[in-house]
């Protein structure tokens, strides 16, 4: 097989596990990231799928164990009352962002891992690609693989789409055990939890904690999510402003939440939430804002370019299988440029159709849990077609 120069723009879990399985296809590969400075998950959580931890389980001495946490049931209740609506055997994993992605990182090392490379312009090829930056960096490839995140400059610029505001927002948050009450952590111990309300709904989960190394310390936290519908126009843009002024586009982060908002967040739990789930959001010492949005792509591959992850197609989180997607998107590449011997636009060719097929099936899938979550809908216990993963596209 002919060795391609790829180049990989975004160096967070998606790029990450590209940059791994394509080096390990014998491919020359450097990851470009946009921050200055190596990434952070702010802690969050993230339910473990097959695809995520394939390359840390096949590839390295990495075990679940070492990233991750058990739990044997999904819980579902009235968050308002605190009345059970039923439970179903679940035997998820969970993690934390910092856990996956600095176990990547640890995989590929920093030597080719630039920081501070963030994309302004591509240009695909046929013969090559080429990608600029805004410190004056020029890269050209045989293959550049995007993979910079749910606000993709490169979807814009191939593809003129961006993220579709989805009609709500999450709050975050996370929580040690000293800071609720004993009930309070032993209730959301061992399990996934659904918190459902007419209007909205929370989910919670232990995850591993990790230290500012990014090794697993043994301990755990309560990792959370309460959705908000909120219309867009002037009480989207207020939440979204931060302290400084500025109306954030994605997030904002504890530090910059405006008094007002944080207020407002614990007083909606305090008032509308029963006490088990008043304690844990309320309990969290820096919660923080995020926009939901998605965006659907017709196309992947572009030349000698290609578009993985949230780049490509960004859903919803309900699901839990974004970043699983992201990672079975780079696996799938590799493995066709491998059955191309190198040809990368034989490979690309081969690789978008199932890939497309996948994207739009999960996007529908994410659709289809939010109508039901976010307006009261039915939401039964153990629902098949509300089953965490990847859907199998017809």
């Amino acid at each position: 097989m002919s060795i391609p120069k790829v180049a990989v723009v975004g160096g967070s879990i998606a790029g990450l596990t590209a940059a791994n399985v394509l080096r390990d296809a014998g491919c020359e590969v450097d990851v470009f990231e946009r921050s200055d400075t190596l990434l952070s998950g702010f802690g969050t959580g993230i339910v473990v799928q097959p695809e995520l931890v394939r390359y840390l389980l096949e590839r390295t001495s990495t075990t679940l164990d070492d990233i991750s946490v058990p739990s044997h049931a999904m819980r579902y209740f009235d968050a308002a009352s605190g009345r059970s609506a039923g439970q179903v055997e679940a035997r998820w994993r969970f993690t934390a962002y910092n856990a996956i992605y600095q176990k990547l990182l640890d995989a590929f090392g920093t030597e080719r891992y630039h920081l501070g490379k963030e994309l302004v312009g591509l240009t695909p090829g046929t013969d090559s690609s080429s990608a600029a930056f805004a410190d004056g960096t020029e890269v050209t490839a045989d293959l550049i693989v995007c993979a910079d995140g749910g606000g993709s400059v490169a979807r814009s610029q191939l593809l003129a789409r961006k993220p579709d505001y989805a009609g709500y927002v999450t709050w975050r948050g996370m929580v040690d055990q000293r800071d609720v009450s004993a009930e309070t952590w032993d209730f959301f111990q061992d399990a996934f939890t659904y918190g459902l309300l007419p209007d909205g709904h929370i989910i919670a989960y232990p995850i591993s904690q990790v230290s500012s190394e990014g090794e697993v310390t043994g301990d755990t936290r309560l990792n959370f999510q309460w959705y908000w519908n909120v219309e867009a126009g002037a009480a989207l843009d207020q939440l979204m402003t931060a302290n400084d002024g500025s109306r954030r586009p994605v997030s904002v982060h504890f530090p910059a939440l405006r008094a007002s908002s944080l207020e407002e967040f614990r007083g909606r739990a305090t008032s509308q939430l029963a006490p088990v789930f008043r304690d844990l959001i309320t309990g969290a010492p820096q919660p923080f804002v995020t926009i939901v949005a998605d965006a659907d792509v017709p196309q992947m591959a572009f030349d000698r370019l290609a578009l993985i992850g949230d780049a490509a197609f960004t859903p919803r989180p309900h699901a839990a299988a974004g970043a699983a997607k992201a990672a079975a998107d780079a696996w799938a590449l590799a493995e066709s440029l491998i059955e191309a011997s190198g040809d990368v636009q034989e490979a690309l060719v081969a690789w978008e159709p199932e890939r497309l097929a996948v994207g739009q099936a999960y996007l529908a899938k994410v659709r289809a849990m939010a109508a039901a979550l976010q307006h009261g809908g039915e939401f039964p216990p153990g629902a098949t077609e509300f089953r965490f993963g990847l859907p199998k596209p017809a």
